[in-house]
């Protein structure tokens, strides 16, 4: 009998322009998802910006809890516990560790924007953060809230995340590297020249995630 363990699953609202815009249009309370094995919920994984001030380029990251609480504001969230095999365990053990280095996969930016107007756009080997805990948990979710619905009956936790994680102040991560004005557009632009080279099939590469479906 195989040992089981467990996936949290975290639903967030953030403070950030681009999760405003997004609750605005969806007409959801939440706008972020994360996923993680540690129960200590410090550290997640997810697709989302690689530095705080430039929106629209990011990839697979880990997201450390001083990401959510750097604003000093409650960070509403919803916190789901998911009972998975070991198996499932040391496959998802090795996937999230991919997030902490350079890997092929990106940021769905352009699925991002588009889920505003409830559209959605598949780009091979981007994601955005549904679409990733969609993969995740082999589910094919449309929206934010047939996630939530979904996971319902597996809630551990509604409150904040403040309450549960101390800030402990430290800002060394790469997340809060100002870019520049510059440099942050340079970063935009390249990020949506490959996402063209991808949904136009001239780059192709590697999605270690692809092969949870």
């Amino acid at each position: 009998m195989q040992e089981s363990r467990n996936l949290y699953i975290m639903l967030s609202r953030t403070g950030t322009g681009m999760g405003k815009v997004i609750r605005l249009f969806t007409r959801s309370t939440y706008n972020h998802v994360s996923l993680t094995l540690d129960p200590s919920f410090r550290n997640f994984v997810s697709f989302a910006r690689y530095t705080q001030s430039v929106v629209l380029a990011g990839g697979y990251v880990t997201e450390s809890a001083q990401r959510f609480l750097c604003a000093e504001l409650p960070v509403p969230v919803r916190i789901f516990r998911v009972e998975i095999t070991q198996e499932r365990y040391e496959q998802l053990t090795a996937l999230f560790s991919i997030a902490e280095t350079k890997n092929p996969v990106i940021y769905n930016s352009l699925g991002a924007l588009l889920s505003t107007w409830h559209l959605r756009c598949h780009i091979p080997a981007s994601y955005t953060c549904l679409e990733f805990a969609a993969a995740v948990l082999g589910k094919p979710f449309r929206s934010l809230q047939e996630l939530q619905a979904y996971l319902q009956p597996y809630e551990m936790i509604k409150g904040n995340l403040n309450d549960l994680v101390q800030d402990n102040g430290d800002r060394s991560e790469a997340y809060f590297t100002h870019r520049g004005f510059l440099r942050g557009t340079a970063d935009t632009v390249v990020h949506f020249t490959r996402l063209l080279g991808r949904l136009l099939r001239i780059c192709r590469c590697d999605d270690p995630i692809a092969a949870l479906e």
